[in-house]
């Protein structure tokens, strides 16, 4: 399209000057007249011609370089970041740091989070079942945008660069952002970093975005600024996200923030996240990747603005008068369920009525089995050997984003079997 373009107006007489033609564009330049000018440039070293290019202080004016030159500057840029990170706060002079920093060979460092690629993999599948976001992808003019709210050190901003996404990434420390735009002008990657808290950073802008992830921030917010700055945050990002929304919240539960947000009217939990996206009304659909799945740190909540082009694909999960939308863990292909069954589901009609049919080993006869809808206990139940049915009483709404949870007090390992097994699960059903 680009070279008729350029043939269309050479013809109409304009001088059409075109710097660095890729090899496919100079091929389909063979039958039109043009001239061609072979342009060398001499590496910085003097020995060779340059290949390659290198930014540095920023992407105007690079360094020009033969590729072993290119090599080495590159590798010596990457080695003197990476020293750095090591000097700096929080573990400094050790081979640790909050994340990884995408594409980097991290061998020996210890890493607070150790699932990004995991984390990766779930925006990218989410993209991948988006119609919108994969048209711009392909659209030779169109480019998807993405945003990181809490970005640290890039990685996630990064990785969506690399794969054709006008990318950005905010973060309110100083360090951080440093060491992310380092690396996006190593790499000749036009990422826009910006330090900046989240409030304020949301509340004086009103730029969109196609995807937009936010990674155990908002709660900061909460702790720093109250519970009613942590909802305006979320407000806005649900919003601003044009297509793809990518939630992690850390919770009221866990140690480290439960006397953190002192404000807050109930319990932050995952059931508290389900309601903020549904009632926002912005999500046709709500994916739920619990934690523990593939080693995620937290549970991790996908909003899609409109209906994914294909859904998840789970394993067989026994459940009727409701759909799956989260993985089944401690549930597996055998019917199997261990001392923790944990699945995310929306009701598909008003539920009244629980009802859980299943069969009981031996070893497990007597078990009390807890379960929690909604992030609420409903009811015990004790089975004894053999096949048992539960029928418990709870309150979800039509179309409403739920959690349940079965929890057992006995486990037993079969021979030749490391899992931890408690009952076999036939039915789940609710009407």
């Amino acid at each position: 399209e680009l070279v008729q373009s350029w043939r269309t107006a050479s013809e109409r007489g304009i001088d059409i000057l075109v710097g660095t033609p890729s090899q496919h564009q100079l091929e389909l330049l063979t039958d039109i007249p043009h001239e061609p000018v072979h342009i060398e440039v001499q590496c910085s070293c003097g020995q060779m011609p340059a290949t390659q290019v290198l930014y540095e202080e920023d992407l105007t004016y690079p360094k020009h370089l033969c590729s072993d030159c290119y090599t080495k500057r590159r590798s010596d840029a990457i080695a003197s970041l990476l020293a750095e990170v090591k000097r700096s706060d929080p573990f400094p002079n050790e081979l640790h740091t909050y994340q990884p920093f995408y594409g980097l060979d991290m061998k020996g460092w210890e890493l607070v989070r150790n699932d990004c690629q995991t984390r990766l993999k779930i925006i990218l599948d989410a993209v991948s079942r988006c119609d919108i976001i994969n048209e711009k992808l392909a659209d030779p003019l169109g480019q998807a945008s993405f945003v990181d709210l809490g970005c640290c050190s890039g990685f996630f901003s990064d990785a969506m660069a690399d794969r054709g996404f006008r990318s950005s990434g905010v973060d309110i420390s100083k360090d951080f952002i440093d060491w992310a735009s380092r690396l996006a002008k190593i790499k000749a990657q036009d990422i826009i970093y910006v330090q900046d808290d989240l409030l304020g950073h949301l509340t004086s802008s009103t730029k969109h975005f196609d995807v937009i992830s936010t990674f155990a921030t908002v709660q900061w917010v909460m702790a720093q600024k109250g519970y009613a700055a942590g909802l305006t945050c979320f407000e806005e990002i649900f919003e601003r996200a044009d297509s793809i929304c990518v939630i992690e919240m850390g919770y009221t539960t866990e140690p480290i923030y439960r006397d953190k947000i002192i404000d807050r009217p109930t319990e932050i939990d995952r059931q508290w996240v389900l309601n903020l996206m549904e009632q926002s009304g912005q999500f046709d659909t709500i994916e739920l990747h619990p934690m523990g799945e593939n080693g995620i740190w937290r549970d991790i909540f996908v909003g899609f603005k409109t209906a994914p082009a294909s859904p998840r694909v789970f394993d067989d999960f026994p459940v009727t008068a409701a759909t799956q939308t989260s993985s089944a863990s401690g549930y597996w292909s055998d019917n199997w369920a261990g001392p923790q069954l944990d699945v995310g589901l929306q009701a598909e009609g008003d539920i009244t009525k629980v009802g859980l049919a299943g069969w009981c080993p031996e070893e497990c006869s007597g078990a009390k089995l807890t379960l929690n809808v909604a992030d609420q206990n409903i009811g015990q139940a004790t089975i004894e050997h053999g096949g048992f049915q539960i029928e418990l009483e709870t309150n979800i709404s039509k179309d409403a984003f739920f959690a349940f949870q079965v929890s057992a007090d006995k486990t037993f390992s079969a021979e030749g079997d490391d899992r931890e097994l408690s009952f076999i699960l036939l039915e789940l059903k609710f009407q």
